[in-house]
């Protein structure tokens, strides 16, 4: 029990070493408070996966998506619960806007499972108690950008909170009738994805040119890859005429911005513009190793930030029309850095809808692991501010063009707005 206070008692020391102000997210007088009652509410000794239970509903009050209360190596510990025989969850869901779970897609295995069926039970538990646990510990800036996520991560969440049982015993509601059926688990566990599965292009109709990207960091082997299809797409889209350009960054939760200044940026925007208008970063000793800015280790230095973003490197490939950059539940981190830097230089049209992070986002994450338990607290270190100000950072991103999404069809948003571009094109 004293192992579990102790961590709790390091956790705001941690946070005040590596944030540079941490009431950017979360009051210091509610952390505090937070973490009594989590203290007082230990009463025995706990494995490492029940102190992650417990600490992990530290998580929604931090209000960041960058800052978290983790379970240590979470990924390859699946990896080798599957390797081993057991299953995960084989669901995909999300949660509708009375925080109901329901089936994203019709089941492959069982065709009855139909999407946007209602699931009321899991292996007997109600769903609504699943969905409140689960939310419980999410990470995430708001409640509903913390919906969003407990959707994408449904699978790990209901392995770490209630298990593996096989196979899964569900309850639905379809029609307004009451189904039960006995799912097998999936031994499918996405980490490692390829290439070809985080990126996409195409032509639509009306020569409209469409180029999706799920993320902005790559592992090594990638990174060339990458670059070498994104040359190759807009040299595709020059050859065929492109006018007009979707880029599709709904599923994006960002990574590092060198992909989006250098890969799309020059193709999409006519001038050069600012990243950013200001920025707050602990000096850590990584920061410092980092740079560019310097100064005293662990002190905290602020000022305004002037850098461009060059633009001239298109090689003759820049489209002559609009680029619509479509935001969706998940774009996050090096992604809203990418709208919000396009939007307030005017230089695209966003689309879509709100997804509940601030507009002002974080970055430069560290973690520490707790000396205790071993669990990984990972907290930003910088705090950046949107080129128009400090007046909008609180608030979501405000889509230029507004177009409502439906998880169970993500295709239709991007018809709608194929017919929109088609409808005001000259």
């Amino acid at each position: 029990m004293q192992q579990i206070q102790a961590d709790l008692t390091q956790i705001p020391e941690l946070i005040n070493a590596i944030h540079p102000d941490s009431s950017h997210s979360i009051a210091p007088l509610v952390l505090r408070q937070r973490i009594d009652e989590l203290s007082k509410g230990v009463k025995s000794p706990m494995t490492e996966l029940e102190a992650w239970r417990h600490l992990s509903q530290l998580n929604p009050y931090f209000q960041d998506a960058h800052f978290v209360i983790t379970y240590p190596n979470i990924k390859q510990r699946i990896k080798q619960h599957l390797k081993n025989g057991g299953k995960l969850f084989p669901l995909k869901v999300y949660l509708d806007d009375k925080q109901r779970l329901r089936v994203q897609q019709t089941y492959t295995q069982n065709r009855a499972v139909k999407a946007n069926d209602e699931i009321i039970s899991i292996n007997g538990v109600s769903s609504i108690e699943v969905v409140n646990s689960i939310l419980s510990r999410m990470h995430g800036d708001t409640e509903r950008f913390r919906k969003s996520l407990a959707s994408k991560r449904f699978s790990q969440m209901f392995w770490l909170l209630y298990g593996d049982s096989g196979s899964y015993a569900i309850e639905i509601l379809h029609n307004n009738k009451v189904l039960n059926y006995s799912l097998q688990g999936t031994s499918t566990y996405a980490t490692d994805v390829e290439l070809v599965k985080l990126v996409d292009r195409k032509i639509l109709k009306g020569n409209i040119g469409y180029l999706k990207v799920d993320r902005f960091i790559f592992v090594p082997e990638q990174e060339k890859a990458f670059f070498d299809f994104i040359s190759e797409t807009w040299s595709w889209f020059k050859h065929k005429h492109v006018k007009d350009v979707i880029i599709d960054v709904r599923e994006n939760q960002g990574g590092t911005d060198h992909y989006w200044q250098l890969g799309i940026a020059p193709y999409i925007a006519q001038e050069s513009f600012p990243f950013l208008s200001h920025f707050k970063i602990r000096l850590t000793e990584r920061n410092l190793k980092l740079g560019p800015v310097q100064g005293e280790q662990n002190s905290v230095l602020e000022g305004p930030y002037n850098q461009r973003v060059p633009v001239d490197k298109h090689r003759g490939l820049k489209i002559d029309g609009n680029a619509y950059l479509m935001i969706g539940p998940r774009s996050y981190s090096s992604t809203l850095l990418f709208l919000t830097a396009i939007q307030d230089a005017k230089q695209g049209i966003i689309v879509g809808e709100s997804n509940g992070a601030r507009s002002c986002t974080t970055g430069r994450v560290e973690s520490r692991t707790l000396t205790e338990t071993g669990l990984l607290l990972t907290v930003p270190s910088l705090i950046f501010t949107r080129p128009s100000g400090s007046e909008l950072c609180s608030r979501p991103i405000v889509p230029d063009l507004r177009i409502e999404y439906d998880d169970s069809q993500p295709e239709a948003q991007l018809n709608q707005l194929v017919d929109y571009i088609l409808q005001h094109t000259d």
